[in-house]
């Protein structure tokens, strides 16, 4: 079965089936209505979201956006790009049941069994405030491209200074090497360390940059929710 959200509708075959209105608070999303062929509220409660279904309590749904649901754990992977999109597969008990892709106006989700059917419902509305974040990031030459190029070759202020100081001290010591007996042969040798410490260290340095800037990404997508 297949799903399409878009401008706060839920559609199958091209038939509304669900509204979708979210309430946006100054620590991000409050709560979400999901009304239509079943009502269904999620609501901010103590370390996520609590999920009620026709007046009953039946699940939870925890910042980092694992699900519990009627007795079971759903989950999103990590979104991938394709082509000028994203895909995230839903899991169930650790299980692809599913799939939910980002496009420039929309949300899709399918899924498997109709056990997965509210669940998948519920993914959707709570990505539904990040259609175009998710999808911008996705997009061949685009800016959120040129971005992550741009961070593949950002490092922090100390890797650069100590990087730039093993080439200092490199040619400190071979513009001394008559004063301290150094043979000619080694200034060569202390170049080639020189340059191959020096790419090392921005190679560490490009890296954990890299790794910083993902967890700010992570801890600000969590705090959104």
């Amino acid at each position: 079965m297949q799903y399409e959200y878009k401008e706060g509708k839920i559609y199958q075959d091209g038939n509304e089936i669900f509204s979708v209105k979210v309430n946006q608070g100054a620590m991000g999303t409050q709560s979400l209505e999901i009304t239509g062929i079943q009502n269904i509220y999620i609501d901010k409660a103590s370390g996520g979201y609590k999920i009620t279904q026709n007046d009953m309590e039946l699940g939870t749904i925890s910042r980092n956006l694992k699900m519990n649901y009627n007795g079971r754990n759903y989950s999103i992977t990590k979104p991938l790009n394709e082509g000028t999109s994203q895909s995230s597969s839903l899991l169930s008990d650790g299980t692809k049941v599913g799939t939910i892709t980002f496009s420039s106006q929309s949300l899709t989700g399918t899924y498997d069994y109709m056990n997965d059917e509210v669940p998948l419902v519920i993914y959707l509305a709570l990505l539904s405030p990040y259609i175009k974040t998710m999808s911008s990031q996705a997009t061949p030459g685009q800016q959120g491209n040129r971005t992550n190029r741009a961070n593949n070759y950002r490092m922090s202020k100390s890797y650069l200074i100590l990087s730039n100081l093993v080439f200092i001290i490199a040619i400190v010591v071979i513009f001394a090497s008559n004063y301290l007996h150094i043979p000619i042969y080694l200034d060569y040798s202390i170049i080639i360390i020189a340059i191959g410490a020096s790419y090392g260290i921005r190679i560490l340095g490009r890296k954990k940059y890299r790794e910083k800037m993902q967890e700010q990404n992570d801890m600000n997508n969590n705090n959104n929710l």
